[in-house]
């Protein structure tokens, strides 16, 4: 499947050479120092982009970008990390236009600034690096889903978790996944770690209630996380079994009520 995905954005990439561009660019800049560069399409559908001094994936690199509804505004958008993003923002005022950044992975919009007198030569520079980086497959490549970056950081969510309950318990009870379980659809559609970890919080909860309540745990060493249709926790020996329904309402009073009738 990524392979074919992979494969479509080169086809569609390809295309780009019989845009007709603007003549003139838009050059972009911000107070910490970002470095945005736009050549749109004269029909104002479509633009080459380019972002520096952001220090991400997409620094340097040039996309062929949409330009798309966002809200009441526009947006220059691209599928970065498997899912389709607006990196820049366009509002339309009074005077004209206002721009905003959006890095991928970052929540926080940065205000750009608009540069006057800006080159023409730059539309010439960007199409020549753009194909370059076709070439190169490097806008295919950043298309496709990081599944290892996602694990790794629902993994930390975990993890984090699991020192909870050892820092405030006095216990060692690791919340464990069986990662292969977790396709890629549910972890980009859920933030798989920390429903997992709810148990795990409800312990570190229970226990800054009432020190006491860790004698009720203390022969638990696993949480044994699984994605399921329905919301369940069972108890084998010393593992916990934790059944997670994404859909399923009030989780955290569920777990609760489960922990004091041990």
């Amino acid at each position: 499947m990524k392979k074919l995905l992979f494969l479509t954005f080169l086809f569609l990439s390809s295309q780009s050479f019989a845009l007709d561009l603007a003549k003139y660019p838009i050059e972009l800049t911000s107070q910490e120092g970002y470095s945005v560069v736009i050549a749109p399409t004269k029909d104002q559908k479509q633009a080459l982009v380019k972002v520096t001094g952001i220090n991400h994936d997409i620094d340097g690199i040039t996309f062929l970008m949409d330009l798309k509804p966002r809200g009441s505004n526009k947006a220059y958008k691209f599928t970065y990390d498997g899912t389709e993003r607006s990196l820049i923002s366009i509002d339309k005022g009074y005077r004209c236009c206002s721009y905003t950044l959006y890095i991928p992975d970052t929540r926080e919009g940065i205000y750009l600034a608009k540069k006057e007198g800006a080159n023409p030569a730059i539309v010439e520079d960007l199409k020549a690096q753009y194909q370059q980086h076709i070439n190169k497959g490097t806008q295919a490549e950043l298309a496709l889903f990081n599944r290892q970056k996602h694990l790794k950081y629902q993994q930390s969510k975990i993890d984090t978790a699991n020192d909870s309950v050892t820092n405030q318990c006095g216990l060692s009870i690791k919340t464990t996944i069986q990662w292969d379980s977790i396709d890629d659809t549910l972890l980009q559609t859920y933030a798989v770690g920390s429903f997992c970890a709810q148990v795990a919080d409800e312990m570190v909860n229970m226990c800054k209630k009432d020190i006491k309540f860790k004698k009720d745990i203390a022969h638990f060493n696993t949480i044994n996380c699984q994605f399921s249709d329905k919301l369940k926790l069972r108890q084998n020996d010393d593992v916990l079994t934790f059944k997670t329904s994404p859909k399923a309402p009030n989780q955290s009073q569920f777990i609760e009520a489960y922990l004091l009738n041990l």
